[in-house]
């Protein structure tokens, strides 16, 4: 998911292609995974949360994860392996040394 936006990946001489479907939900659930980060940041924190703005706070998180959750779910169904299959492939060299050793 943390790859660059690209059509093409070229890992050690070899390229893969990433359909366009695939790109978009990798950059959606980044997106939303950083969206998260800096929502929990603890400098942005400070400022947003106290005893009367909890409450819309956390449903505001709770918002961003089911939102995330929603995005991942179809990324696990589709693009996930996609990926799974490149990721498979450019690690079988390093996945063979390991289990010969």
């Amino acid at each position: 998911m943390f790859l660059e936006k690209c059509e093409k990946k070229t890992i050690d001489g070899i390229t893969y292609e990433i359909s366009n479907s695939t790109q978009v939900e990798m950059w959606n659930c980044k997106s939303k995974i950083v969206e998260i980060f800096n929502y929990l940041d603890p400098g942005m924190m400070e400022m947003q949360l106290n005893v009367d703005t909890y409450v819309s706070w956390k449903k505001e998180l709770v918002k961003l994860l089911k939102e995330w959750d929603k995005l991942y779910t179809k990324h696990i169904k589709s693009g996930y392996v996609e990926m799974n299959a490149i990721h498979v492939s450019a690690m079988k060299p390093l996945t063979e040394l390991l289990e010969s050793n």
